[in-house]
């Protein structure tokens, strides 16, 4: 089962006042987040995982006046649907071990970063296979998380290929048309200033990638807005 890393406070404090994206650009990425040992953990435990439940999600995310409504013509319009697939482990999610793991490695240095108190999370452990994806969307409201202040991906996966698909996509503002595509390197995390409301989506995985594509994805509310 997966061991449980250590925080690494002084590493992750100094990338994050380097990278000041996270405020003005609204998501910021750290490469190498966990030990090592800790991320190859966590990607082996995820790909002998044999419990996965299917997600074919469709929802009316774009209706006009609502949380994802978007305000640039090459978005989404209130007119269209959202829809998504993936793989989730869902008993996985629920273990005690597993939820020990991400108070330690991720919730626990979001709190000693940014001063806040996390009291409302979802966290996902998501796999994507061939034609998987995800529309373009916001992450104001998750599940039991009324405001979702901070988002954050966490990406374990064998060597990723460019064109293997499964990128993330993501923008500044639901007005801006520009995008930036990310690759779903392993270890590497995205933290998001949903405040910001930064659109994003992820392209679907090709039928030729070698390798499923493993995330951990948080939505996390806070104590107080930041």
């Amino acid at each position: 089962m997966i061991g449980v890393g250590v925080i690494q406070k002084r590493s992750i404090k100094l990338q994050l006042d380097l990278d000041m994206n996270w405020y003005s650009k609204g998501y910021c990425i750290i490469d190498n987040f966990l030990p090592v040992d800790t991320a190859t953990n966590i990607l082996n435990t995820f790909k002998t995982e044999d419990n996965w439940f299917r997600v074919d999600q469709k929802r009316l995310h774009y209706k006009s006046g609502g949380a994802f409504e978007m305000q640039s013509d090459v978005f989404p319009s209130s007119t269209e649907e959202y829809s998504q697939t993936s793989w989730r482990a869902k008993e996985l999610e629920q273990s005690t071990i597993w939820k020990e793991i991400v108070t330690i490695n991720f919730l626990n240095t979001i709190e000693l970063y940014f001063n806040r108190k996390v009291v409302n999370d979802n966290t996902y452990i998501i796999k994507c296979r061939q034609k998987d994806y995800s529309r373009m969307h916001t992450d104001d409201l998750r599940g039991d998380v009324n405001r979702v202040d901070i988002g954050l991906l966490y990406y374990v996966c064998d060597q990723w290929k460019w064109d293997w698909g499964g990128l993330l996509l993501m923008g500044k503002s639901i007005s801006d048309e520009s995008m930036e595509a990310i690759l779903p390197k392993h270890n590497r995390l995205i933290i998001i200033n949903n405040q910001k409301r930064c659109p994003h989506c992820i392209t679907p995985v090709t039928d030729y990638a070698r390798s499923d594509r493993y995330t951990v994805a948080s939505f996390m509310g806070c104590d107080k807005p930041i």
